[in-house]
């Protein structure tokens, strides 16, 4: 298979990439994504250290999310705070748009905080009268992995952690709120995760398709996003009708 050409689009942000980096330093890492290629989105990274990772690897879940909520009207920028193989990141995510509206790509920025953080609580814990207080909280685990697959388990896992529940002991609505806190996330922009998905929930991979039609039916989101099983062209792919499930 030949190598897929860079998206025109894309190619003004490349020295943005480079000159973010070498403006923030070797802690900040830049990336930027082509949603035409997902799942192996990143086509261009600097500092990539920061995260271990490279050209050719695949998103987070938190950029699935920040993608999914741009398609849908969402924020385009977006800053948030999460930890990484004990690193406190503080992240950005900006959605790059066309003329038409619809999201190309997404430059993003993780600039490792972690010394400034423990400073933060060092000089809090001095400050401090009684309990101590400061300390910075991240928000969430943000997955980085070479396997776009790995990022789906990792979704999953988060959500059965959030319920409370093993998929054996879940009722069907159960089963649907994973699917459809899955669908919020992202988790069905990149091919196969549906299987990925049904595997996961012990059902049928139709049983996965027929769920997010009745999920996405109120708000008319049935003709949107691929489901995970067709070709990832962005946020914009539609479900192939003619496909067997």
């Amino acid at each position: 298979m030949g190598k897929q050409a860079l998206d025109p689009r894309l190619k003004p942000f490349l020295p943005v990439v480079r000159g973010l980096a070498e403006m923030f330093g070797p802690d900040c890492e830049v990336v930027l994504h082509d949603v035409g290629r997902l799942p192996r989105s990143i086509v261009a990274i600097e500092n990539g250290a920061v995260t271990g990772r490279d050209v050719g690897n695949v998103p987070t879940d938190l950029m699935l999310r920040s993608l999914r909520a741009a398609s849908e009207g969402g924020s385009d920028v977006r800053v948030y705070v999460t930890s990484s193989d004990g690193k406190v990141l503080k992240s950005l995510a900006v959605s790059l748009r066309d003329n038409d509206g619809e999201v190309f790509g997404i430059l993003g920025l993780n600039y490792d905080v972690s010394g400034v953080v423990q400073a933060q609580r060092t000089l809090a814990s001095l400050a401090a009268v009684g309990r101590p207080g400061g300390d910075a909280v991240p928000e969430t685990e943000e997955i980085f992995a070479d396997d776009i697959r790995d990022v789906v388990a990792g979704m999953v896992a988060k959500i059965l952690k959030e319920m409370g529940k093993t998929p054996a002991a879940m009722s069907r609505d159960e089963k649907m709120e994973v699917v459809k806190r899955l669908e919020e996330r992202g988790a069905f922009l990149v091919k196969r995760s549906a299987e990925q998905v049904a595997e996961a929930l012990d059902l049928s991979r139709y049983t996965i398709f027929s769920y997010l039609k009745e999920i996405r039916r109120p708000t008319g989101g049935g003709a949107r996003a691929a489901g995970g099983d067709t070709a990832a062209r962005g946020p914009h792919a539609a479900t192939r009708r003619g496909e067997k499930r």
